[in-house]
Order: C-alpha cells, then sequence, then structure tokens
C-alpha cells in the first residue's frame, strides 16, 4: 500500500526521491506512535458514538488498531510512510479493511499532531518534574551532610560574608523548585484536548469532543479550532521551563567545579564524577559538571530553532510546523538526561569543612564591625565608612583585620573602644543574623525541615 494517505490527488505523480525524502517526518515523529495509537483510540470511540461507525466497525478499527500494536513492538519498519499518522492509518487499514478506511472521517493531520504532542507532553513533564526532586533529594542530602561547616559566601566571586554550607546548598533546592512550578504550570497550560478541530474550521462529524477529552485525560478542550491546530506554544513553554532548570543546574554546576578545585577544596568529587587526562596522569577533572555547565546551551538551540519557525508563521497550520518535532523530542530527552546525571553528580559530592574554615579571612567581618558600630547608635553609612578604614589600615600594613591593636579600633571610632566578644568567629558571625531565610542555625534547620517536606511530598 503507498505511504501517502493524499496520493490520488496527483494521478500520475512522479515521485522525485529528494523532495520525498526531505518532506517526510516519519524520522522524526515516530516517538508520537503511543499518542497516535492512544488517539486513535479515542477517535474510533468518538466516531462510533456519533454514528459513523456502527458496532461491528468500531470492534473492527480497535481490533485493527491493537493488531497494528503489535506491529509496532515488534519493529514495523515505517520508513515507506510519510509520517506517523499516515503510518497508523494506512497500516489500520492493512489489519482492519474498510473499516479502517473510516477512522479519517472529519479528522485532519493538523489536529493529530498537536493532540499527539500534547499527549507526550503530559506525560513526559511530571517524568521531568520527578527528575527534578531527585537532584533536589541528591542536594538535601548533601545539605544535611556536614550541618556545622561554615564556608564563605560569595558576591562577584569574592569572598562576603560567613554562611552554613547547608544554607548554600539549600539555595538550589528552592531554585529548582520554582522551577518544578514552572514545569507544572506549563502542563497545566498544555492540558488541553484539540481533538474535534479539524483541520482548522471544526468537524461536520457530531463528535462529542469532550467525551473524547475525557476519553484521553485532558482537563479541558480547546475554544478555538483555529487557535488550535497553529499553537505551538506550548512546546515552547515546555521547553522554556525545562532550559531554566538546566540554567540552575548549570550555575551549580559552574560553583562545584571551582569548589573542587585544588585552591578551593570546599568539595572533594567521588571517582565516578571524574576522569583523568590522555596526557597529566595526575588529573582529576569534573568532566560531568562542565558538561552539566554546558547543557542549557542544548536545551536553548532547541528553542530557539522552533522560536525562528514559528516566527512570522502564517496562523493556522503550515508545513514549517513540521519542524518542531525534533525540538520537542530531544529537548525533553536532553533535559531528562542532564537531570539523572546532575541527582548522580551532586550524591558523588562529599565537603570539606576544614577548607571552607580556612578559607575565610577576618577581613570577611567587616559587615560584622559595621553592624557593631550600628547597635551601639552610629548610622550605618558611617559605621561602612569606619569598617573601610579598618580594611585598608589593616592591609597597608600587611595584617589581617583582626591583627589590629585595640588602639588602633579606638582610634577609627569611640565606639570601637571595646569589641565584642567572638566578632571574628564565623559560628558567631551566622548566629547573629535574626532574620527569616537567613543563614543563622535555627533558621537554617526550619529551612531544612520546610525543604523537606515539600521534597518528600509531605508538606
Amino acid at each position: 500500500m503507498s505511504g501517502k494517505v493524499w496520493g490520488k490527488r496527483f494521478a500520475g505523480r512522479t515521485a522525485v526521491p529528494a523532495l520525498e525524502r526531505y518532506n517526510a517526518s516519519i524520522g522524526e515523529d515516530a516517538f508520537l506512535l503511543q499518542a497516535e495509537m492512544e488517539a486513535s483510540r479515542a477517535y474510533a470511540l468518538g466516531l462510533s458514538s456519533a454514528g459513523v461507525l456502527d458496532g461491528d466497525e468500531a470492534a473492527a478499527v480497535l481490533r485493527g488498531l491493537a493488531a497494528v500494536g503489535r506491529r509496532l513492538a515488534a519493529g514495523e519498519d515505517l520508513s515507506r510512510f510519510e509520517d506517523v499518522h499516515s503510518a497508523v492509518e494506512l497500516l489500520l487499514i492493512e489489519e482492519a479493511g474498510e473499516p479502517g478506511r473510516k477512522l479519517h472521517t472529519g479528522r485532519s493531520r493538523n489536529e493529530q499532531v498537536v493532540t499527539d504532542e500534547r499527549l507526550f507532553l503530559k506525560s513526559a513533564l511530571p517524568a521531568a518534574a520527578g527528575a527534578v526532586a531527585d537532584v533536589q533529594k541528591a542536594l538535601l542530602a548533601l545539605a544535611e551532610s556536614a550541618p556545622a561547616a561554615v564556608m564563605p559566601g560569595y558576591t562577584h566571586l569574592q569572598r562576603g560574608q560567613p554562611v552554613l554550607f547547608t544554607h548554600y546548598a539549600l539555595s538550589f533546592v528552592w531554585a529548582l523548585e520554582r522551577g518544578k512550578d514552572r514545569i507544572a504550570d506549563a502542563a497545566r497550560r498544555l492540558d488541553v484536548c484539540p481533538l474535534g478541530s479539524g483541520a482548522l474550521a471544526g468537524s461536520t462529524v457530531p463528535l462529542d469532543r469532550d467525551a473524547l477529552r475525557v476519553e484521553l485525560g485532558f482537563a479541558g478542550l480547546t475554544e478555538n479550532s483555529i487557535d488550535a491546530v497553529a499553537d505551538r506554544s506550548f512546546i515552547l513553554e515546555s521547553l522554556g521551563a525545562l532550559g531554566l532548570v538546566l540554567l540552575d543546574l548549570s550555575r551549580l554546576a559552574e560553583d562545584l567545579i571551582i569548589f573542587a578545585s585544588a585552591e578551593f577544596g570546599f568539595i572533594v568529587l567521588a571517582d565516578a564524577a571524574a576522569t583523568s587526562s590522555s596526557l597529566m596522569p595526575q588529573k582529576k577533572n569534573p568532566d560531568v559538571l562542565e558538561l552539566l555547565r554546558a547543557a542549557p546551551g542544548r536545551l536553548f538551540a532547541h528553542y530557539a530553532r522552533l522560536f525562528m519557525v514559528l516566527k512570522g508563521t502564517p496562523w493556522s497550520y503550515n508545513k514549517d510546523l513540521q519542524e518542531d518535532k525534533e525540538p520537542l523530542r530531544r529537548g525533553v530527552e536532553d533535559a531528562l538526561r542532564a537531570l539523572e546525571a546532575a541527582a548522580a553528580a551532586v550524591r558523588c559530592v562529599r565537603p570539606v569543612p576544614e577548607r571552607m574554615a580556612a578559607a575565610i579571612d577576618p577581613s570577611i567581618f567587616a559587615t560584622d564591625l559595621a553592624d557593631v558600630l550600628v547597635e551601639r547608635g552610629v548610622a550605618f553609612r558611617e559605621a561602612h565608612g569606619v569598617a573601610a578604614e579598618a580594611v585598608r589600615l589593616a592591609e597597608s600594613s600587611g595584617r589581617r583585620l583582626d591583627g589590629l591593636k585595640p588602639d588602633e579600633f579606638r582610634g577609627l571610632h569611640a565606639a570601637l573602644a571595646a569589641l565584642p566578644a567572638g566578632l571574628f568567629d564565623p559560628r558567631r558571625s551566622i548566629e547573629r543574623k535574626k532574620t527569616a531565610g537567613s543563614t543563622n542555625p535555627e533558621m537554617v534547620r526550619r529551612q531544612l525541615k520546610k525543604a523537606r517536606a515539600l521534597v518528600d511530598g509531605s508538606g
């Protein structure tokens, strides 16, 4: 049987192999086979309810679709077909005969493809959200592995203020929680059934679209048949949500790469997450983390490709939209692969608290010094200037901030005649923080409990 469902339109048409190959999409849309089969079964039931298929015909079509499913599972060669929709339809005709020819009554490939894509994403996005949760669980375990460790917090990649390592690790748990929210939001918005929209104007068959919706498990119906077949923003939104997750993971990967370097040594990577050099045998390269650092680029490429396909494409359906398959498939695949690797990589991280502590130079307590002045009635901007003068004095004399003498502090400001105990103690510094969400140990314990509840699904 010919692989074209429209072949009779051009009697005597001579096929040009290069053009046939260029026009076909079966190599890219075969990943939608399961969704196409599911939608075809639902549509057969809809045609039966509408009186297009009688009982025997409907039974024959459903048996035929089951036989097609077995052929596909056995590895049926689909290369002779133009796309996944014609493949299922023409294989059905081979199995069911004349009743199979009725399945396409009132139906268009324009609506089929968006139905299949939405069904695919309805399954893929929850899987991606679950993969994000796996990364969060790995981060929670990392956060809990060194509860007393204090490290320098960074801005501009310069030491800023002391923070608990647990607080640092939890920061990515919250970033990824927003990622899960974005994925869920994209999934909610795409959860509408386009089936019954026809090519663009709807169908003359009295289909019960709501019954089709229920059969396929959609939450709602598309409201406009033109919009239903034209829209691909749901794919862009899904890729964008996944891309933002990978963006956060890329920043985590960069931090871990830096922290694993000999210059920092804040963490050690298990050998499973590293490789070595083909020339320099001493090397322990964080290759997996470097690939994760690059991962958003792949997602953005898929997003940008589809974005440019859609830009200026006339409403409603055009063949350009065939180019949405590879970005959709590869975008989801790349995101899932990266998420799986990220969870495994984080589990290969071991904190080194003593190296973190050694990196806390006393100058990091300059803000604490300013805070002491504020607590003693000095306006903050003046206090900031005094602390800056103290840092400059220490640097110019080749000393650390805690190496200044009591009379030198007193000379900077009378309110520094006596310094509070533990001013240059990192533990005391974090304990002085008072706000919710801060690195104060009690606040971090609350944060950890809340994050654990969210990720475990109990909150």
